[in-house]
């Protein structure tokens, strides 16, 4: 809309080569350009439908025995690995 990468990256509270480097893609590829690129090393093992799963869930619902959801009793609920890492595994690779 004719802004500047400097308004944008203060609009967006991000640096303004973010902006240009996000500006340049959606010049060349529209919005294609703006998805997220593979990134190196290990594949997720998790689906973008069970990370949904889990963002809806945390949002919409509170376990049984307490008001909010801690990591473990998340993993615990999904299905997902209960250690940190292993968690952290699974999402990104």
């Amino acid at each position: 809309e004719g802004l500047k990468n400097t308004e944008i990256a203060d609009r967006l509270g991000i640096k303004r080569t973010t902006a240009g480097i996000w500006r340049s893609r959606f010049a060349g590829h529209r919005v294609d350009g703006l998805l997220d690129e593979p990134r190196p090393g290990r594949p997720r093992t998790i689906t973008d439908g069970r990370v949904e799963e889990v963002i809806v869930k945390t949002l919409e619902s509170t376990p049984k025995d307490a008001t909010h959801w801690s990591t473990r009793s998340m993993a615990r609920e999904v299905g997902l690995p209960q250690s940190a890492r292993a968690r952290g595994r699974a999402v990104r690779g």
